[in-house]
C-alpha cells in the first residue's frame, strides 16, 4: 500500500486538465560511500522494526527473513463450520490446517543500496 501512494505522489492534481502531469526528476548523482553506508543502515534498521530478522549482513547489502503470519482463527472457524456439515472433510482439514501451520516456510528479503543511493529490495 505505501508503494501505492509514493506512485500517486509522483503526479499532482491538476485540475486543469484531465491528465496528471510528471514531475520533473534531477538526475541522481552518486552518493559517497559513507552516505550509502548510513543510508542502508537506516533501512536495515526499520527493517529490523518491521519484524524482520538479519540472515546475512555486507555492507550494502543484506538478506532478511520472518515468518508469514498465519490465520488459525478463520481456520478454526471453517474447522467447526465444515464439523457440523460434514466430519470426515472437517477432520481433514484440520490434518491440513495443522501440516501447513507447523510447516510453513520463512519469506526471505535481499535488501541493498544501488550506487545512485537507492533502497532496494526484492
Amino acid at each position: 500500500m505505501k508503494n501505492f501512494f509514493k506512485a500517486l505522489a509522483r503526479f499532482p492534481y491538476n485540475s486543469s486538465s484531465s491528465t496528471p502531469a510528471p514531475i520533473q526528476e534531477e538526475p541522481l548523482t552518486p552518493l559517497k560511500p559513507e552516505e550509502s553506508r548510513v543510508l542502508f543502515r537506516q533501512a536495515l534498521t526499520d527493517a529490523v522494526e518491521g519484524g524482520w530478522k538479519i540472515e546475512i549482513e555486507n555492507e550494502l547489502d543484506a538478506v532478511l527473513s520472518k515468518k508469514p503470519t498465519f490465520n488459525w482463527f478463520g481456520s478454526l472457524v471453517g474447522f467447526v463450520i465444515l464439523l457440523f456439515i460434514y466430519f470426515p472433510f472437517a477432520l481433514f482439514l484440520l490434518v491440513v490446517v495443522i501440516i501447513r501451520g507447523v510447516t510453513r516456510r520463512d519469506v526471505t528479503r535481499k535488501i541493498w543500496i544501488d550506487d545512485k543511493g537507492r533502497v532496494q529490495r526484492r
